[in-house]
């Protein structure tokens, strides 16, 4: 009897890909080696960015710079949350009018490279004409690396807070007006596009702080004008794999599929409600793991935003990167 190929992965604990977790999906002639514990989901992506499995689910703005910067990595269109992130924009209630009025102000973020913090900047630049370089930049989280070529001076907030209170710390800011805006991660998915979530709560913890942009028919309405249906993490694999097995991707994709729609019996109602009703309220699957001339746009908006705000240099060919087509 033939040895199956071992294919190790790092994925998160979601219910899309419980049934793969529990073994009760897997891949025809391949064994899985599955990891799904982490402390956060930014562990998981510097480890597999960092050599660690073979695929792995990665931050969808570090991928695109990694694979820019020649790492050799492919993706595969398996996406387990998306969603708008006007939401993730937080001011001080009172002290802004409009958003333009950010011009010139001074604007905190987790950190400056993370996924939902170029995704809020985008649509800032797009709805709102508001640039990167219109405002002066803040991080509160411990970030690793702030280029030198970004075309904005990051500032570090010192102290930085202990890990964990870092939207409190701009939370607190906000509140005492020492920031006027503050993009931090939040709720993807309906989450993101009906509201709820743990953020607001977390982020309410000081006088006056709310979201910017918390009007749903207009985020509902902004995502379906645009087709943009922002993209948090993807599906990575390593070429070598893809090479050594060029069956696999397809065979994995289809797993997820079938894990995908085992999802409900690791979800609670409110959950399966929530996507039933985004799915309905958008016209489309946005887990469908397809790429669409949605996914595509929306991942070359990434890259624009990414370009836009110094992280990136190139427009990436999308269509070369994608394998796993089911």
């Amino acid at each position: 009897m033939a040895i199956k190929p071992r294919i190790t992965l790092g994925l998160p604990d979601h219910p899309r890909c419980r049934a793969m977790i529990d073994s009760k999906v897997g891949v025809e002639g391949y064994e899985l080696d599955i990891d799904p514990n982490f402390v956060s989901s930014g562990e998981r992506h510097y480890k597999f960015l960092h050599g660690e499995w073979d695929v792995g689910e990665c931050s969808a703005a570090s991928l695109l710079r990694a694979i820019e910067k020649g790492q050799e990595l492919l993706a595969i269109p398996v996406f387990f949350e998306r969603g708008p992130r006007q939401r993730n924009i937080y001011h001080c209630e009172g002290k802004l009018k409009h958003p333009s009025e950010l011009k010139g102000k001074q604007f905190g973020c987790f950190r400056y490279g993370a996924t939902a913090v170029v995704w809020a900047r985008g649509y800032l630049l797009d709805a709102h004409d508001i640039k990167t370089t219109d405002m002066q930049w803040f991080v509160s989280g411990r970030e690793v690396f702030i280029g030198h070529e970004l075309p904005v001076k990051v500032e570090r907030i010192d102290p930085p807070p202990p890990f964990g209170q870092e939207k409190l710390q701009l939370s607190k800011m906000l509140s005492e007006g020492a920031l006027h805006g503050a993009v931090v991660p939040g709720d993807s998915g309906y989450l993101g596009l009906f509201g709820g979530g743990e953020t607001p709560p977390m982020m309410a913890a000081y006088p006056g702080v709310k979201p910017l942009f918390e009007d749903t028919e207009e985020i509902i309405h902004y995502t379906k004008q645009t087709g943009i249906n922002p993209i948090m993490h993807v599906l990575s694999i390593r070429r070598e794999i893809v090479e050594r097995y060029p069956d696999f991707p397809g065979k994995l994709t289809r797993a997820f599929m079938e894990a995908r729609d085992a999802a409900t019996e690791y979800m609670d109602a409110k959950e399966i409600a929530g996507y039933a009703k985004e799915r309905d309220v958008l016209g489309e699957d946005p887990y469908a793991y397809v790429m669409g001339e949605n996914e595509k746009r929306s991942l070359a908006a990434l890259n624009r935003y990414q370009i836009e705000q110094g992280l990136m240099k190139t427009m990436l060919p999308m269509d070369d990167l994608f394998v796993g087509h089911a």
